[in-house]
């Protein structure tokens, strides 16, 4: 069976007949990750993220391989969510104004001579003040909260080590891993393994709050 009714979908029964339709939740739609909204959790301002459309699904797969290869998904009626956090003096317009999408964002980087061609990059001299984060919100159906926050360098470069952390994990953390082969995601192949060869390698990481 799979989760997928579950994680991304609910199911509509028609009257009578037993005839079960599946249905994407509003929440889950792209539509959301698309606006300009404030969390209602969190108070934070947030705008489209260009990767969120491809990270959801991603994220929703992960939860449906460790439900059906191991029975412990994250949840059975997981919602994900992802956003650009905007900066906190950043009023509703500005928002408006500044939420990116993939074509203006690309026309942008042209201009600046930043948009580079794959297997490309920016020179490391270059990269010495970028940097990512991310900035973690959870809560469970009985209402318990955590949030969790990781911060490296630039994105290229946290690309590199994830690529290279990943592949460390299945050289030498093979014998551990609970899944040995299949068209896996990194979380439910890597799992605690893989987790703990980012953080070692220098990304700070902290559990149960954010970073400034």
């Amino acid at each position: 069976s799979t989760l997928f009714p579950y994680t991304t979908l609910f199911r509509s029964i028609q009257h009578g007949t037993g005839k079960v339709t599946p249905k994407g939740r509003k929440e889950d739609m792209d539509a959301v990750l698309s606006k300009v909204s404030q969390c209602p959790h969190t108070g934070v301002w947030r705008a489209p993220w260009v990767y969120a459309y491809f990270d959801t699904r991603i994220v929703r797969r992960s939860n449906e391989l460790l439900a059906n290869l191991e029975n412990r998904p994250y949840g059975m009626n997981l919602t994900y969510q992802e956003f650009m956090m905007l900066p906190p003096e950043a009023t509703m317009q500005a928002a408006k104004d500044t939420g990116p999408s993939v074509s203006n964002e690309k026309e942008t980087l042209e201009q600046q001579g930043k948009y580079y061609a794959q297997g490309e990059g920016p020179r490391l001299e270059e990269l010495s003040d970028a940097w990512i984060a991310l900035f973690q919100w959870c809560e469970s159906t009985g209402g318990h909260q955590v949030r969790c926050s990781m911060v490296g360098c630039d994105g290229y470069y946290e690309t590199a080590r994830a690529a290279v952390e990943m592949a460390l994990t299945l050289r030498f953390d093979k014998a551990a891993l609970p899944h040995k082969g299949g068209v896996m995601n990194a979380a439910p192949c890597g799992q605690t393994w893989y987790a703990k060869r980012l953080i070692n390698s220098g990304i700070k990481f902290r559990m149960g709050s954010w970073f400034e």
